[in-house]
C-alpha cells in the first residue's frame, strides 16, 4: 500500500530526474610500473587472440588527460577479452566518485571497450540513483604505458530530494 501512495507522488519524471552531461578522462597505466592500475588476473591458454583473458582495473578518473588534472574518481571493475573477431573488450566498472557534491556516489557501467564507442550506465547510488544513460568514449592522448580515453557521460538520475521522501515514507511504513 505504500507503494502506492510514493507512485503516486512520484509521477513526475521529468520534475523528479536530474540531466548530468560531464567530460572527463580516464587514466589507463598498464605495464608493471608504481603507477600501474590494471592487472591481468586470469590468462587464457596459450592462442594468438589471447581469448579469455581478464583483467582486474582501478583506472583513475581526472578531470583533464594531463599529468597534473585533478583525480574526481576510480573506474574499478573487470574487462574480459571477448570477441575473437575484432579483439573487443567487454566491460563491467563501477565508477566512484570522490570530493565535491557526488563524493561516494557511483555509476555502474558495462558496455565494450575497443578504441572507441559507448557504454551503457545500468545504475547508481548515493547522489546518482537510478542512474540510466551512456558514455561515449574516444582515447585522446596516449604517454608511455598509458591512455587517456575521453569521457562524454549523459544520464538521468533521481532527485537526491527523492530519495529522503522514499527513506521517510518505508520508515513509516515499518
Amino acid at each position: 500500500m505504500t507503494l502506492a501512495m510514493a507512485t503516486s507522488s512520484f509521477s513526475c519524471p521529468y520534475i523528479c530526474e536530474n540531466e548530468i552531461n560531464w567530460r572527463l578522462y580516464l587514466k589507463q597505466v598498464g605495464g608493471t610500473g608504481p603507477d600501474h592500475n590494471q592487472e591481468q588476473i586470469f590468462p587464457p591458454p596459450e592462442s594468438p587472440k589471447m581469448f579469455g583473458k581478464t583483467v582486474v582495473n582501478d583506472w583513475t578518473i581526472i578531470d583533464a588527460p594531463a599529468p597534473n588534472a585533478k583525480v574526481v574518481g576510480h573506474a574499478q571493475g573487470v574487462h574480459i577479452l571477448s570477441d575473437l573477431a575484432n579483439v573487443g573488450w567487454y566491460s563491467s566498472l563501477n565508477i566512484v566518485f570522490q570530493g565535491d557534491r557526488f563524493n561516494g556516489s557511483t555509476l555502474q557501467v558495462m558496455g565494450v571497450l575497443p578504441p572507441a564507442g559507448e557504454w551503457a550506465i545500468v545504475g547508481g547510488t548515493g547522489e546518482l540513483t537510478l542512474a540510466r544513460g551512456t558514455i561515449k568514449h574516444k582515447i585522446v592522448g596516449t604517454a608511455p604505458d598509458t591512455n587517456f580515453p575521453e569521457l562524454d557521460i549523459h544520464a538521468f538520475y533521481l532527485n537526491s530530494s527523492i530519495n529522503s521522501i522514499v527513506e521517510r515514507v518505508s520508515a513509516q511504513d515499518r
